[in-house]
């Protein structure tokens, strides 16, 4: 699925198509979530920007299904080549370790990007790629549904962010066994919902 992807994000930029997807996807984001804070607020405005990323990132792996692969090895391939593909560029780090939940094995996809095109130039008192890390929540948990007979539920984060003053932004994907429930997730990682109350995405 990488090269597939990779191939894609590499036609994208053989056009030029670029620099005006990520200045699109700044200005929408920024539009997006600034029009949820006068309608709704912050608190409601987040969730909102969210969950729209979710229902995103469940269509767009319901588009490659045929390209799939259960591996969970590969988890950083994919989240790179998704990131190429919509933010113009590779995450600056990335890192998947071995976790433990509740004496039970998890998994940790870790990323950062310190010119994420999702809110650059942007001040703002909360974190502000809301969208994207409801994205990868919702590919993530496509996947294992997909792949792997829904093994993992799927707790996707933004813990970092240029527009609130961090110096660059880190997404978190937890890939929880499907056993562990979350009231024992908020428990052991009670930071992960102080801005974003949902939980797993179950398809």
């Amino acid at each position: 699925m990488k090269n597939w992807l990779i191939i894609q994000a590499s036609k994208a930029k053989k056009f030029g198509s670029e620099k005006v997807v990520t200045m699109t996807l700044t200005k929408l984001n920024d539009l997006l979530m600034t029009s949820l804070l006068d309608i709704v607020g912050p608190e409601k405005s987040l969730q909102m920007v969210f969950e729209g990323g979710v229902q995103l990132g469940h269509e767009f792996m319901m588009e490659l299904s045929a390209h799939l692969e259960p591996d969970v090895g590969r988890i950083p391939a994919y989240g790179e080549a998704a990131w190429i593909m919509f933010s113009g560029h590779k995450p600056t780090e990335q890192t998947l370790e071995e976790i433990e939940i509740d004496g039970k094995e998890a998994h940790l996809y870790t990323f950062t990007d310190d010119d994420s095109p999702w809110c650059r130039d942007i001040s703002f008192p909360h974190k502000f790629c809301q969208f994207p890390a409801g994205a990868y929540q919702g590919a993530a948990q496509t996947w294992s549904m997909l792949t792997r007979d829904s093994e993992y539920n799927i707790l996707s984060r933004e813990t970092k962010c240029r527009a609130a003053g961090d110096n660059y932004c880190e997404f978190q994907v937890y890939f929880i066994p499907q056993e562990i429930d979350l009231t024992t997730v908020k428990e052991t990682y009670p930071h992960l919902f102080e801005e974003i109350s949902t939980g797993f995405s179950v398809y």
